[in-house]
């Protein structure tokens, strides 16, 4: 598929921002569902201003990061274990956004952070690898300034299930999606 077609197929009325990004580039950078797009959809709840510092954590190849820091004018911490920051940094550097776009290498429980130092945290499609330790939101909502933000968008079951995997799932099932869980847990979590 070319360039000019798959730009067609990822523009969606839903997300207009996210429309002026090259397909390919979203396609070739995702690492599960589109990340421009949640995004965009956290930020329909989740205002952000010019000059705020927000973390991204789990940002995976900084695509969100890119996005709101384009979008929003923020300065974004794209933190993440899987991807190096030296890869994140290329992408960074082609949207022109050094200086606004900082890639940090690190693991969710041992963020080289100063407490209080952010505006907003978010993370978008990755809480659920470290967010379902009992203590972890405890430990994550240090790093936002009093009165900050926190905001997660991430893959979910509608119920929890006895069984995983739940049958009509099991020719897709991946066993990190047992990390998936329903509005109801992460409310009572």
């Amino acid at each position: 598929m070319d360039d000019a077609e798959l730009d067609v197929l990822l523009r969606n009325e839903r997300y207009p921002r996210a429309a002026a990004y090259s397909g390919r580039w979203m396609v070739d950078g995702a690492m599960g569902p589109n990340p421009v797009w949640q995004a965009e959809a956290l930020t329909e709840l989740m205002s952000l201003e010019a000059g705020m510092r927000v973390l991204d954590m789990g940002c995976g190849t900084a695509l969100s990061s890119i996005f709101l820091a384009k979008e929003f004018g923020v300065e974004v911490w794209a933190t993440d274990l899987w991807v190096q920051p030296d890869e994140n940094l290329r992408r960074v550097a082609e949207a022109g956004l050094e200086g606004r776009v900082h890639p940090v290498h690190a693991e969710a429980h041992a963020l080289p952070f100063a407490e209080g130092f952010f505006d907003a945290l978010v993370s978008i499609g990755a809480y659920h690898y470290f967010g379902t330790d009992d203590l972890y939101l405890g430990y994550y909502s240090r790093f936002v300034k009093p009165g900050g933000r926190i905001g997660i968008i991430q893959p979910g079951l509608a119920e929890e299930y006895e069984t995983l995997p739940p049958p009509h799932l099991e020719p897709y099932w991946q066993w990190d999606f047992c990390a998936w869980h329903s509005p109801a847990w992460w409310r009572r979590h």
